[in-house]
């Protein structure tokens, strides 16, 4: 299992570009995560989900904020309330993961490919 996970605090085009999953390295399943600090109509973090035969999926989506928690901030990832994906992916793929800021917010991603 490779497990990744990351905060971003800007627009990021590719968050897989010079990870350990830039090439998928063995054939499973690829799982995505993520929460926003914000998500209003001023501050918020939109991701868009490129799979690598081109297909997008996921196309400039909000994500989801859990500022209804007491304590929620940047750097958690509450299970009750983040997004969450699942696609199979084949050796050698490339997926493209982005994020991109609106406002002032901060978003926190969990990347894990499972054979």
């Amino acid at each position: 299992m490779i497990y990744l996970t990351g905060v971003e605090a800007a627009t990021n085009a590719d968050v897989l570009d010079n990870t350990r999953l830039t090439s998928i390295p063995y054939g499973g399943q690829l799982t995505v995560q993520c929460l926003s600090n914000l998500n209003n109509a001023t501050n918020r973090f939109s991701i868009t989900i490129q799979l690598p035969d081109g297909k997008v999926p996921v196309d400039t989506q909000f994500v989801s904020a859990g500022q209804e928690v007491e304590g929620a901030l940047g750097g958690q990832l509450d299970s009750r309330l983040l997004d969450q994906w699942t696609f199979p992916a084949a050796q050698g793929g490339h997926f493209t993961i982005s994020f991109t800021e609106t406002g002032t917010a901060i978003v926190t991603w969990r990347i894990v490919l499972r054979p």
